[in-house]
């Protein structure tokens, strides 16, 4: 009896060593895990929070609503030059982007039989999305301003962002539409519908919000991107109105010129300011309208 006992008692111990060691597991990973979502949160607040401090006094109407005083790239006058190149860049590089980058995904996706083909596909546009910025630049100048002539012009630079957000939305789509449930495919084929009505009906609404996703990210990634302007699009100051065959101002290239050429003075930090706020104000508006969907 006193041999049960002893059984019990060091079995009754080994457990309590057990359950110790299992709550000061947890405790250890939900500290660990606190950490790194708090400093996660924190640093792009303490990177918002140190641009305001130092550039929320240039946010004028005047620095935001007129083009630079002078002659040359002084720190006087205003950033609406940059901030209307920006935009129109970005807009030229979607409209090659969501052709390209949501077709392909879809064909991969939806009507590619081949699974070596949808591999090797995968391997080259992902390797496309790990190219440096300056790389797509230079590409950019020997293709479109070299060889086609367009010359530094904002339709140059729009296109090679184009480049640069079109293996990030061909991803994001295709991952999306593979990632809808099989078996609502199956569903829809057992009841004898086409694949059109399939992939417009079923298979695309689901994906719908990720595929927005893949494509907020990417031209939030293309509006805050400086090294594919340098050699397509860039100059240093303009006056002129946008045209598809001259240079550019953009706000990350506009601020790139600013810091190494005036010193990081607040007109500085309140371009950087400004374009912080832009992406966080898309990428807002993209979440609203992603919501909106789904709720609907």
């Amino acid at each position: 009896m006193s041999a049960e006992l002893t059984a019990v008692f060091e079995l009754d111990a080994r457990c309590a060593r057990v359950a110790r060691g299992t709550r000061l597991s947890d405790a250890l990973y939900h500290a660990i895990a606190w950490a790194a979502g708090l400093t996660g949160m924190l640093i792009p607040v303490a990177i918002l929070v140190y641009l305001a401090w130092f550039g929320v006094s240039a946010l004028t109407p005047e620095f935001l609503f007129s083009p630079p005083r002078g002659s040359s790239l002084d720190g006087a006058g205003g950033i609406w030059p940059a901030i209307k190149g920006s935009f129109a860049l970005v807009g030229i590089g979607l409209t090659l982007a969501l052709a390209f980058g949501i077709g392909g995904g879809v064909y991969l996706a939806e009507f590619n039989t081949a699974p070596r083909l949808e591999r090797v596909a995968r391997f080259c546009v992902e390797s496309l999305a790990a190219v440096p910025g300056l790389v797509y630049s230079m590409f950019g100048y020997a293709l479109l301003v070299v060889a086609l002539k367009f010359k530094i012009s904002l339709l140059a630079g729009g296109i090679t962002l184009g480049f640069v957000m079109l293996p990030l939305i061909l991803i994001g789509a295709h991952e999306a539409l593979r990632a809808v449930d099989p078996a609502l495919r199956e569903a829809a084929h057992s009841l004898g519908v086409s694949h059109t009505y399939l992939f417009t009906r079923v298979v695309w609404p689901v994906a719908r919000p990720a595929i927005l996703t893949a494509i907020v990210l990417s031209a939030v990634h293309a509006l805050g991107a400086a090294a594919p302007l340098l050699y397509t699009s860039a100059t240093v100051f303009t006056k002129e109105p946008l045209g598809l065959f001259e240079p550019v101002m953009a706000l990350p290239t506009h601020l790139y010129f600013v810091t190494s050429e005036i010193g990081a003075t607040p007109y500085a930090f309140g371009t950087a300011l400004v374009l912080a706020l832009l992406v966080l104000i898309v990428s807002a508006l993209a979440v609203a309208a992603k919501r909106r969907k789904v709720i609907q």
